[in-house]
C-alpha cells in the first residue's frame, strides 16, 4: 500500500514540473491540427457536391463536435454526429456518401500510420516481430473471410450497388489525383506534422527524452489504442501502451505522468473546442443546449 501510495505522489509531483510554455505553443498546434483536418475533409465534401456551396465553418464545427464527443462517448459515437451535423449543413446530402467522404480521409491516416509504424520499427524503437508460425493461421482466415465477402455480395447486391455509388460520389476526388494531392493530402500532412509536434513539445514539457521519433511512436500508440473503442478515447488503454513503449528511455512516474497529462489536457482542450462548436452549429448561446443537442446526435 506504501508503494502504491508512494508512486502517486511521484506522479503528481511531476506535473508541478511542467514548463507551460511549452504547453502552450503544444495548445496552438493542436487547434492548428483541428483546422488542417476540417480543411481536408471539407475539400472531400466539396468535390462530392460540386454544385453545392460546403462552408468550411460548418464543416470545422461538425469536425470538432465530434471529436470531443468520441472522447467522451464509446463506440465513436461522435462520427455519426459529424454525419449528422454536416449533413444539416449540406442540401441534398446523403449519409452514405458524407461517411464515404470520411474513409477518404481516413485512408490518407491509414497510409501515414503504417509509414511511421515500418519506420519506427526498422529503427527498434518499438518492438516489431511478427511470428511466423501464425502465417498460415491467418492466411486461412483471410481465405474464410473472402469467401464470406463473395456470398455476402450475391445477396446484398442491391443494397451494395447503392452503397457502391455514394462511395464513388465520396471518393470523387481520387479520380483527379493532382487536385487530391494539393487539397487533401498536403493538408492531412500538415496536420500530421502538427500532431507529431505537439507530442514532441508534451513530451519536452514533461521532462521526457523528446525526439521525433520517439513522438512517432507515441502519436501511433495512442491512435491504436483508440482502434477498438472499448473505453472512451482509449482511456487506461494508452496508458499501458505508451508505459511499455517509453519503459527504457523514462521512469515509470515520468511516463504515467506525461501519459495521463496528455490525454487529459488534449481531452479537455478538445471539449472546449467542441462546446464552442456547438454553439456555433446548432446556433444557440447556451452551452448546455448545444451539449445535448450533440449528445442526442451521437446516440441517434
Amino acid at each position: 500500500m506504501t508503494s502504491v501510495w508512494d508512486a502517486a505522489e511521484a506522479v503528481a509531483a511531476r506535473f508541478g514540473e511542467v514548463d507551460g510554455r511549452l504547453l502552450a505553443a503544444a495548445l496552438v498546434l493542436h487547434v492548428a491540427n483541428h483546422g488542417l483536418r476540417s480543411l481536408a475533409w471539407r475539400n472531400v465534401l466539396a468535390a462530392a457536391y460540386p454544385s453545392t456551396r460546403v462552408p468550411f465553418l460548418r464543416v470545422a464545427s461538425s469536425y470538432a463536435v465530434g471529436v470531443a464527443l468520441n472522447a467522451v462517448v464509446p463506440g465513436r459515437g461522435g462520427d455519426a454526429a459529424k454525419v449528422a451535423l454536416v449533413r444539416v449543413g449540406i442540401g441534398g446530402s446523403s449519409v452514405a456518401t458524407i461517411a464515404s467522404t470520411m474513409s477518404v480521409v481516413v485512408l490518407f491516416d491509414l497510409v501515414a500510420a503504417t509509414l511511421l509504424l515500418l519506420g519506427v520499427a526498422a529503427t527498434g524503437a518499438i518492438p516489431f516481430a511478427p511470428e511466423l508460425g501464425k502465417l498460415p493461421l491467418v492466411l486461412g482466415a483471410t481465405a474464410a473471410l473472402a469467401v464470406v465477402a463473395v456470398v455476402a455480395a450475391r445477396w446484398f447486391r442491391p443494397a451494395l450497388r447503392k452503397l457502391w455509388a455514394a462511395a464513388r460520389q465520396g471518393g470523387a476526388i481520387l479520380r483527379t489525383p493532382g487536385r487530391y494531392a494539393r487539397r487533401v493530402a498536403a493538408v492531412q500532412a500538415g496536420a500530421w506534422t502538427c500532431r507529431i509536434a505537439v507530442v514532441y513539445l508534451l513530451m519536452a514539457a514533461f521532462g521526457l527524452p523528446a525526439t521525433v521519433a520517439s513522438a512517432a511512436v507515441v502519436m501511433v500508440l495512442c491512435g491504436a489504442s483508440t482502434l477498438v473503442p472499448l473505453t472512451p478515447g482509449g482511456a487506461g488503454t494508452q496508458q499501458v501502451m505508451l508505459a511499455f513503449a517509453l519503459s527504457e528511455a523514462a521512469t515509470a512516474a515520468a511516463v504515467l505522468s506525461f501519459s495521463i497529462g496528455m490525454q487529459a489536457g488534449i481531452t479537455a482542450v478538445n471539449a472546449l473546442l467542441g462546446v464552442v462548436a456547438g454553439m456555433v452549429a446548432f446556433r444557440t448561446l447556451h452551452p448546455l443546449a448545444a451539449i445535448r443537442n450533440a449528445v442526442a446526435l451521437a446516440r441517434a
